[in-house]
């Protein structure tokens, strides 16, 4: 497989940056839906079920009528014929789309119930970026042992200046004053169990007296995190903020420069240096009359939503008015247009976002701002999974974990579909969308023991998902 600078794909995965190229190829390069892997017959010591039959976005590219195996919460096939697998369970994929669990890119994570709330509309990894510390081990326990929330990874406590953004919220967060304080806040955070680092810079607060980093302490936080391997994403608010980030040597933005607007010479900076963006759309636009309505009353959606979530959707968020959310769409097409890295999250619970469902709604709105269905479906798949280096999911392969989302419809056609789910798997493991918390606590089904690659049949020629 090659890594390509098209944006529109041309089969392969969108990923534009060379230092991801390396990974990808590494993860994805021999993965194939045509069938060609050739599976003994031997039926595995766990039966296992077939999802058949069905259209499969694999993350990168859709392939028509296929059959795919899930085997101890794993992925162990994917092939145009059902002989070798006849023996096992079927769930007909007809008229329907598998797609890979969804990634939320950027979420703000408060309690076990946010997790199956997210779960519930497909979305089966959430990126925390920052949560309150008391409760994160809780969480990370939580994902770890119990399959019907979705999996949970966090940067943990952010990295702000003392009394910057992220201070405001009373929850007693450790602050970085100056760069000489960097090495020891991030080997904190990779000690408490941080997967990646998130560091702020608050420019346009800053405007407004609030404190912010500097350009050195900036750069000081990223070289500690790489240098125990931590992916760095930067909170900005500013074009001058993307400057010192870009700079600054981050992997990703959260995010979008507040100025509004189309920009084309950032857009460029930040595609010629290889770096993501996570817009989060769909939090502005709840500053825009009426805006979260038609999720709330899609009919796709109502059901398996709470009257609180209904409310929430259904009004205001506080704050100033965005008269014209155009701005923020065209700052996304400019992006595109630069070929820039574009992931999807929502930024949930911020404005009158709700986890899980707001996912569908920042899908739309990146389509809206340019993207094509494919691309939108990549930034919220394997194109997460890429970036954050978590390289076992993202993914409809062999090897890959049984993350997994069916659909009515088409959503590389019409984004729309990814609304119109008909089931959800965690490791191979459906979740009851319709069950409550306090049903689904009394099951907590736990997560099955992955099949190791070592038990694949004998005569398999399948790359597993690393």
């Amino acid at each position: 497989m090659r890594c390509t600078r098209d944006r529109r794909f041309n089969g392969d995965i969108h990923v534009r940056h060379s230092r991801l190229c390396s990974t990808t190829l590494g993860v994805l390069s021999a993965i194939a839906l045509s069938g060609h892997a050739r599976i003994a017959a031997s039926q595995p010591s766990n039966p296992g079920f077939v999802i058949a039959h069905v259209r499969v976005f694999d993350g990168r590219q859709s392939h028509t009528d296929r059959n795919v195996v899930i085997v101890g919460g794993r992925i162990q096939a994917v092939v145009e014929s059902l002989d070798a697998w006849r023996h096992l369970p079927v769930v007909d994929g007809t008229g329907a789309t598998l797609i890979p669990g969804l990634i939320d890119a950027h979420s703000h994570t408060q309690n076990v119930t946010d997790l199956q709330q997210a779960l519930r509309f497909g979305v089966t990894t959430v990126l925390d970026m920052f949560t309150d510390p008391a409760v994160e081990q809780g969480l990370r326990d939580a994902a770890k042992r119990r399959v019907d929330v979705a999996d949970f990874r966090s940067a943990g406590v952010l990295a702000t200046a003392p009394g910057g953004h992220g201070t405001e919220y009373g929850i007693a967060i450790p602050t970085v004053a100056r760069a000489s304080d960097a090495e020891a806040f991030v080997a904190a955070r990779k000690a408490g169990g941080s997967d990646y680092l998130k560091i702020v810079l608050n420019g346009v607060r800053a405007a407004r007296g609030t404190p912010t980093l500097d350009a050195a302490t900036a750069t000081a936080l990223v070289r500690a995190a790489h240098s125990r391997g931590m992916v760095a994403v930067a909170h900005v608010e500013s074009t001058e903020d993307v400057r010192i980030a870009v700079s600054s040597g981050v992997d990703g933005l959260a995010h979008i420069w507040r100025e509004g607007g189309a920009a084309p010479d950032i857009a460029e900076l930040v595609a010629r240096k290889n770096v993501f963006v996570i817009p989060t759309l769909a939090t502005p636009e709840g500053f825009v009359k009426n805006s979260g309505v038609s999720l709330a009353n899609d009919s796709r959606l109502r059901p398996f939503l709470s009257d609180t979530i209904i409310a929430l959707l259904s009004g205001s968020a506080k704050g100033p008015v965005i008269e014209d959310f155009k701005p923020f769409l065209d700052a996304v097409g400019s992006l595109r247009a630069a070929d820039a890295l574009v992931l999807a999250g929502s930024d949930v619970p911020n404005a009158i976002t709700a986890h899980g469902v707001s996912l569908h709604r920042e899908l739309e709105l990146l389509v809206r701002a340019g993207l094509t269905p494919t691309e939108a479906l990549a930034a919220a798949t394997a194109n997460v999974a890429v970036a954050f280096k978590i390289p076992d999911r993202g993914m409809i392969a062999p090897g890959c974990r049984a993350d997994l989302v069916l659909v009515r419809g088409d959503p590389t056609s019409d984004i729309m579909a990814t609304r119109d789910i008909l089931r959800v798997w965690r490791s191979g493991v459906e979740f009851d969308r319709r069950a409550t918390p306090a049903e689904a606590k009394s099951r907590e089904p736990s997560i099955p023991a992955a099949k190791a690659s070592s038990d694949l049949p004998a005569e398999s020629t399948l790359t597993v998902c690393r």
